[in-house]
């Protein structure tokens, strides 16, 4: 079976090369690999963030350890995703309580395709996040906890435009599998106003910023954004703990690397 390029579905990926595990992927007859943990019995507190950044109200939602947390993990969903993917989908909460570590894990909405960054329709998810959400947290956990930021495909992208942007407000950023082109021409249909805005937030250009957080990127290697999330990660200014193993651009796969993610988390909020 050769090869063909095509566009992958929703502008999820954009133009990709799809090979014969892509095909049997999309027709259900080969998957990522997957992990799943125990529930934890966190208890989801939804609340709600009166945003200026965003023109409106945003939910968010947090689940705590029972003892109380002693760091935060900031998670940034997916394109048309939500706050509740965050436990739903991929299960942070349980993952973090089943390696028994004590950080509540935050999550917001950030618009179905921001891209979490300034947009022409006058919402600022990036502002949001940085300067609405986390003192939200504060006021709800206490203010001094350590931090990082997670995130999936665009909300990968968003962590490391997050953590970039507020370096010295976190320790760690996390991608899975970021939503990054080579320049605007590839990029997904909405996810830049032009390719001024694509310019303007290419993470490529600020890499440096991160010099001082730990810093890792991982992507299944049947992803059609592997090979910019490869190059992404050679510019780090630290060498990349992640891994760029079997896997598509999915929950599943997601799942199955959230144990390491969290435990580089773990290590950089000690």
């Amino acid at each position: 079976m050769g090869s063909a390029v095509a566009v992958v579905g929703a502008g999820t990926v954009g133009f990709v090369e799809i090979g014969p595990r892509r095909v049997l992927n999309r027709v259900g007859l080969l998957d990522s690999p997957d992990h799943h943990v125990p529930e934890s019995g966190w208890p989801i507190v939804e609340r709600t963030l009166e945003s200026t950044a965003m023109n409106g109200d945003v939910r968010w939602a947090v689940a705590s350890p029972p003892g109380g947390a002693r760091g935060v993990i900031v998670c940034l969903h997916g394109r048309h995703g939500d706050r509740r993917s965050t436990f739903d989908n991929v299960h942070i909460h349980d993952v973090v309580a089943d390696l028994g570590h004590d950080f509540a894990v935050v999550a917001v909405d950030g618009g179905e395709d921001s891209y979490w960054h300034p947009r022409l329709d006058g919402t600022d998810a990036l502002t949001m996040v940085t300067d609405e959400l986390l003192p939200a947290i504060d006021g709800e956990l206490g203010h001094g906890l350590p931090r990082a930021v997670l995130g999936w495909s665009m909300g990968g992208y968003g962590a490391l435009l997050v953590a970039e942007t507020a370096p010295d407000r976190f320790r760690a950023a996390v991608a899975a599998s970021p939503a990054l082109w080579p320049d605007f021409s590839h990029s997904s249909a909405g996810a830049f106003d032009d390719a001024d805005d694509f310019s303007r937030f290419d993470v490529r250009r600020n890499v440096a910023a991160l010099s001082t957080l730990t810093v890792r990127v991982d992507c299944g290697t049947d992803d059609g954004f592997v090979g910019e999330a490869r190059s992404f990660a050679e510019l780090l200014p630290r060498p990349n703990p992640g891994r760029f193993t079997e896997g598509f651009h999915d929950d599943a796969y997601w799942r199955s690397v959230a144990p390491a993610q969290i435990a580089t988390i773990a290590t950089a909020l000690a």
